[in-house]
């Protein structure tokens, strides 16, 4: 029996920055690749355990932390200032300063209650907001801080994707714990990514990411460090000599996500597609590339076909060589005169592919090496970073905490998710949904 959850806001506040935007800085340019990004937040929960043995002192603790993230927030947004603004006809932000709510919730039970078995959509009720909220085409940040009966915590953020991929995410909450500490080690100067990619009227709509399908099921799969070194193994092949984590899981998912398809459909094989998420600030090699806040990603595609062979070192290649065929072209085009002809053209691509009834579509995004766990804001780090994506068809990649194995969280049809998480294959390697110990 799924356990009830109560979550009863306490408090709401709008959280300014410390330091009112200048009149010069007042509209910052959303870029291309910005307008073409689905509006929709991109969500992330942190965990903290109760460090106090002392119930009197449960409250007290709870306020002062409270007091320390808003402080640190109002600090934060004067150097991270479009988040504080307002995103305006999917163009640009007015750099307003009207400010991000702040929740301040009570939960109905200890931290472990949830962690014994965390379940992906009531982790949901944590976030200030629903992933797929429409407010994404305007309101850019918003947070909601958890308190739960044992004094542990859990931080949900939400970030617009129209401004902010997870790159930028994480710089943000890196600057946020380290200004929360009186660190000066913070980011000195925001690279508005439309100085590459500048914004333009679009020949057609943004895609739209169709949350509403019925019958949804969010699943987390845990692969330890030994276990990912065992598929790391397998998956190896003399094209692929050394696989690495994320290309050994992603593969052994995807093999996995095509057999549960195919056996939902009693049989019938279909070609299937497989988009993940490529990070172009290091491939770009441009002054302070890490500096560029917004949508700075682009998308790799592997393909398999139903009479190719999909043993899960065949699939290595093939995510292999679809990141190969990126850098040789895609990347050169993206670094090209013909830029934003490249960028609308791969939008058109994948609108075209992902609706199409001839294909599995399935997407990837790697959240591992951002270095999640370092959300210290003064009371030391996450036990738990939580990923509270859902989106149909879609796998999320994060780090274990040890930072050696990875944690999947894979949204599919019920009846898809019947047959994937009773896979042979995959169980050998990961755990279901394993507790959480903070």
């Amino acid at each position: 029996m799924a356990m009830e959850l109560a979550v009863e806001t306490i408090n709401t506040d709008t959280i300014k920055p410390s330091s009112p935007t200048p009149l010069s800085l007042k509209i910052f340019d959303l870029s291309l690749m910005d307008q073409l990004a689905p509006t929709m937040y991109t969500p992330l929960i942190f965990w903290y355990p109760n460090d106090t043995d002392a119930a009197d002192d449960l409250f007290a603790k709870a306020r002062e932390r409270s007091q320390r993230l808003k402080k640190s927030l109002s600090q934060t947004l004067a150097r991270f200032y479009p988040f504080a603004g307002r995103i305006r006809s999917n163009s640009f932000i007015e750099c307003n300063d009207e400010g991000v709510e702040y929740i301040e919730a009570r939960v109905n039970c200890l931290i472990q209650d949830i962690l014994k078995q965390p379940d992906c959509h009531l982790l949901t009720k944590l976030l200030p907001v629903k992933m797929e909220s429409e407010e994404a085409a305007e309101r850019i940040l918003l947070v909601k801080v958890n308190f739960f009966e044992c004094g542990g915590m859990a931080v949900g953020v939400s970030l617009s994707h129209k401004i902010a991929d997870l790159c930028t995410l994480s710089m943000f909450i890196k600057t946020w714990a380290a200004v929360a500490q009186g660190s000066s080690e913070v980011v000195s100067e925001l690279e508005p990514l439309s100085s590459l990619f500048p914004p333009m009227d679009l020949p057609f709509r943004a895609r739209k990411v169709e949350f509403k399908r019925p019958n949804l099921a969010t699943r987390r799969f845990v692969f330890d460090a030994s276990k990912t070194s065992i598929l790391k193994a397998q998956a190896a092949s003399t094209d692929v000599p050394q696989p690495t984590r994320v290309e050994a899981v992603v593969a052994l998912i995807w093999k996995c996500a095509m057999a549960a398809s195919t056996s939902n459909r009693g049989g019938f094989t279909k070609p299937s597609l497989l988009y993940q998420a490529v990070n172009l600030r290091k491939r770009m090699k441009l002054p302070h590339s890490e500096n560029f806040i917004g949508n700075f990603i682009s998308k790799s595609i592997a393909q398999a076909t139903p009479d190719c062979e999909t043993k899960l070192e065949g699939l290595v290649q093939k995510l292999r060589n679809g990141m190969r065929e990126f850098n040789e072209n895609s990347l050169r085009k993206l670094q090209g005169s013909d830029a934003i002809s490249a960028i609308i053209d791969l939008a058109k691509e994948v609108v075209n592919l992902c609706t199409s009834a001839d294909f599995d579509y399935y997407s990837c995004s790697s959240w591992c090496r951002f270095e999640l766990y370092g959300a210290d804001f003064g009371w030391g780090k996450p036990g738990w970073a939580a990923s509270g994506v859902t989106a149909p068809n879609c796998c999320i990649l994060m780090d274990t905490r040890d930072g050696e194995g990875v944690e999947a969280w894979l949204t599919l049809t019920e009846a898809e998710m019947a047959f994937f998480e009773h896979n042979e294959e995959l169980l050998a390697f990961a755990s279901v949904n394993p507790s959480v110990t903070l």
